[in-house]
């Protein structure tokens, strides 16, 4: 009999993302000609992990208190500001007193809180059909399930249709509804919502809550700062959360370690938007509670690293431009990479920009192991490969379609 409890008698990691990126980065250790396209990290074109002078010369300014201390468990004033000023840029002043943050470790720390106290037990949350898979895993640690729905619809656009169904769905069953969307650049496949598509959401949102349904957004922004669209683009969208009625709310998954490039360090925020005061109380005291209960408090120095950068105006500035170079790059590695596999013949899921690029295929398994014989390693999903341009240098990007290609045609 195992000493387990029932519901851990069945855990096991099932998301391939780390194991397999452990075995490309053993390979690639043992073999540099190896092609490691698997973990969701930013390298530079000599195939470094990338870092940024800003973010580490902010690293050096920091008192041995600001790096080591304990920090509290929301988080300072300082901290909640900073990442207010940086998530609505120059609409801080419209969401500076109907927004509440809340320090988490990374963007999975968002994601679990907010599963955890917007959900009930055995509630479902609303998922995307292509997915980061550590979704299942956090619901399911929270006694939680999930339904998905269509991402795409035929046109390749978002399918609010979809969206719509399975919304009034969980409204019957269960009475309330959190929405998971990851946008812009969407982990696997890269796609970013246009600002109608945005206005549809809202509207949508607006609609099945009108009755007093709860209904919370939970916006994945882990990729928000690559977008290729720039600061303004992905910042006026975010305006039409203004428009939500009270009984329903934004909570926007900030990674701090995606951003600034601090894989590592474990830091993000749950970034709350709401017109009514009640439902930012609440969002406060449920939030608190369950950080304190699961990590007590997030690390003291990843806050300090935001608030320098972010609120430092020349350290901003610097940063501000590195970032554009790092989108720059990651624009130049997908247009070559798509540009390839129209070339090819080699089909993808709809793609404008971010870290990752993904490929449908019936034998994804099979297509990995084809690939890991020719020194390649990417990930397979479900019915999908996910190749991590944001890891690979524009000449792998070059070849790389045309050997994927070669891969799913030898199964056929």
């Amino acid at each position: 009999m195992s000493l387990l409890a029932k519901r851990s008698i069945v855990k096991e990691d099932k998301s391939n993302i780390i194991t397999l990126g452990a075995i490309a980065k053993e390979e690639k250790k043992k073999d540099p000609e190896v092609v490691n396209a698997t973990i969701g990290m930013l390298y530079d074109e000599n195939e470094k992990l990338f870092a940024y002078k800003s973010v580490d010369k902010a690293l050096s300014l920091l008192s041995i208190d600001e790096k080591y201390a304990y920090g509290s468990t929301p988080g300072s004033k300082d901290f909640h500001d900073a990442v207010k000023s940086w998530v609505f840029r120059e609409y801080y002043d419209d969401f500076k007193d109907i927004s509440e943050v809340m320090a988490t470790p990374g963007g999975t720390g968002a994601l679990s809180n907010t599963f955890a106290n917007y959900l009930n037990e055995n509630d479902k949350a609303l998922l995307p059909s292509y997915m980061w898979g550590n979704y299942k895993q956090v619901l399911y640690e929270n006694h939680q399930d999930f339904m998905t729905y269509n991402l795409f619809n035929d046109k390749g656009g978002l399918d609010l249709v979809s969206i719509k169904e399975c919304m009034l769905k969980l409204k019957k069953e269960q009475g309330r509804i959190l929405l998971v969307v990851n946008d812009p650049c969407h982990n696997p496949t890269g796609y970013s919502m246009t600002s109608d598509e945005w206005v549809s959401l809202i509207d949508l949102i607006n609609e099945i809550s009108y009755d007093g349904t709860p209904v919370v957004l939970l916006h994945d922004m882990a990729y928000i700062d690559y977008s290729k669209e720039g600061f303004e683009f992905t910042r006026k969208n975010m305006k039409l959360y203004k428009k939500l009625n009270n009984n329903a709310m934004v909570i926007m998954a900030f990674s701090g370690s995606k951003t600034l490039a601090l894989y590592g360090i474990r830091i993000g925020a749950q970034v709350a938007v709401s017109n009514s005061k009640e439902n930012l109380i609440d969002f406060n005291k449920a939030n608190k509670f369950s950080s304190r209960s699961k990590w007590s408090n997030t690390t003291n120095l990843g806050m300090n690293l935001v608030v320098k950068v972010f609120k430092d105006k020349e350290l901003r500035k610097s940063f501000e431009e590195e970032l554009k170079l790092s989108r720059e790059t990651l624009i130049k590695r997908a247009n070559v990479f798509l540009e390839e596999s129209k070339k090819c013949g080699l089909k993808t899921l709809p793609f404008d920009c971010g870290f990752f690029v993904t490929i449908p295929c019936e034998n994804p398994d099979k297509v990995y192991e084809y690939l890991v014989n020719k020194k390649v390693h990417i990930i397979p999903m479900g019915k999908v490969v996910r190749v991590t341009i944001s890891a690979i240098p524009v000449e792998v990007c070059k070849r790389l379609p045309k050997l994927i290609k070669e891969a799913i045609d030898s199964l056929n």
